[in-house]
């Protein structure tokens, strides 16, 4: 699998993992499926963040444990991805921090080498 795609799945999972505490207590019930698409990487990366979000933030307020893309197009700046995840509960999943929002505040993607960098800060 291309670095790129692992890099993109760890970064939304890791925004998962900001919003509980125990990432492994979220079961693999559902499968949620996401589209995005941008006008560059960062729009992209921006964008697909933001469809994970919106899971989270409208009923049912689904959370993610895994992250899986099935399709990224990156001439044409278009991905398709999988959440592997659950309910939020908050009785069986530690609160962790709330994320309001994604942000280009220093949003980065390098993939010049063989290990890409992405950094991302999101608003809480």
């Amino acid at each position: 699998m291309d670095q790129s795609l692992i890099d993109l799945q760890q970064v939304a999972m890791a925004m998962f993992s900001y919003m509980t505490t125990d990432i492994s207590r979220v079961e693999m019930r559902r499968v949620h499926t996401i589209e995005a698409e941008g006008e560059d990487m960062l729009s992209l990366l921006f964008h697909f963040l933001d469809e994970f979000l919106f899971l989270f933030s409208v009923e049912p307020f689904i959370i993610c444990r895994v992250v899986k893309i099935v399709e990224f197009d990156k001439e044409n700046f278009r991905i398709k991805a999988e959440g592997y995840g659950e309910t939020f509960d908050i009785s069986k999943h530690p609160q962790g921090t709330e994320v309001k929002a994604i942000t280009y505040s220093n949003m980065q993607v390098h993939q010049e080498s063989e290990q890409n960098d992405i950094f991302v800060i999101i608003d809480i």
